[in-house]
């Protein structure tokens, strides 16, 4: 699975401008633009993992527990080019980890039938234009133990993608609106794991080209709810041809996904809310909010749609 969302999230902010409650939903418009970005401004999702949790369930695994999630944290590295030596260059980190608890099918030979895992995700991305370069660190950890003596399995895997995209976004959407992406993605895939601190186990690289299309449709205007605060927002739309995979973000006019959906097969596996920030360019808000709204979420592009869901589907593909 490659790491796409972070290339996503280089290209996607915008600038700030909270929904104007006077307009229409056929004068409704959201803006696709970028905006000024300074070392360490960053963006936080708080993660409702519920769907994806029950899909890792099978024969072998009667219930996943989440003990603990951090939530997906994005942060603006700057603009060097020195990893890829282009120019112009918008450098984007992004952290992630959640502890959980796996409860295995009676018989499964694991003490208590139980065991502990501690997935991390550290990704960095470097973009210019229409490409970028994404190298992802996936670790999972977990332990457990048989007959008393105590086990601790680690693995990891690198994953290093450039991508090259083959079509332009809209600078602004209207309701009713379509477009469609494509893009090219070559990915380098690396994985080694151990038990109890033993030697490394290499598997052989593997190198992957996928040529991806995502279609987008601007689908209605309503009321979307984050906190206490609500927000008019535009409902859109994100199908990935031929893959099952599909997603909803509810996104300001500013171009702020408010709220973020993922699907896999028709199901609901993730639902991603944007919920901190600091910026420290945060333009002047371009319109007015109604009464007690101080909620004054950064902006993203339409593209970001998928920004939390790729990660959902990863750990899914990988489970042990």
């Amino acid at each position: 699975m490659r790491n796409q969302f972070l290339s996503i999230f280089l290209v996607c902010l915008v600038s700030i401008a909270p929904l104007a409650s006077s307009e229409s939903n056929s004068d409704f418009t959201v803006d696709n633009k970028e905006p000024e970005m300074t070392t360490g401004d960053y963006f936080l999702y708080d993660l409702d993992m519920t769907g994806m949790l029950e899909s890792m369930e099978d024969e072998d695994i009667d219930e996943v527990l989440e003990n603990s999630n951090s939530g997906m944290r994005m942060e603006y590295g700057g603009d060097s080019c020195l990893q890829t030596g282009w120019e112009d260059c918008r450098i984007a980190l992004m952290t992630w980890e959640v502890n959980l608890t796996m409860i295995f099918s009676e018989g499964s030979g694991i003490d208590d039938d139980r065991a502990i895992m501690l997935m991390k995700l550290e990704s960095t991305t470097v973009s210019s234009g229409m490409k970028s370069h994404d190298t992802g660190v996936n670790s999972i950890d977990t332990w457990f133990t048989i007959d008393g003596e105590s086990y601790h399995q680690e693995l990891l895997m690198t994953e290093v993608s450039v991508t090259t995209t083959e079509s332009v976004e809209p600078e602004t959407v209207k309701l009713g609106d379509t477009w469609t992406t494509e893009e090219v993605i070559e990915t380098t895939y690396n994985e080694k794991s151990r038990m109890n601190s033993e030697a490394w186990e290499h598997e052989d690289e593997v190198i992957e080209t996928d040529e991806i299309t995502t279609n987008y449709n601007a689908e209605s205007v309503s009321n979307v709810y984050v906190g206490t605060t609500t927000y008019q927002g535009m409902k859109i739309k994100t199908d990935e041809m031929g893959s099952g995979v599909m997603g909803y973000v509810y996104t300001a006019d500013s171009g702020m996904p408010i709220k973020m959906e993922y699907y896999e097969e028709g199901s609901l596996q993730m639902i991603a809310t944007l919920s901190e920030y600091s910026w420290t360019n945060e333009p002047v808000q371009a319109s007015n909010t109604d009464a007690g709204d101080d909620l004054g979420l950064p902006g993203f592009t339409m593209a970001s749609v998928m920004a939390s869901s790729v990660l959902a589907v990863y750990f899914v593909s990988r489970k042990q």
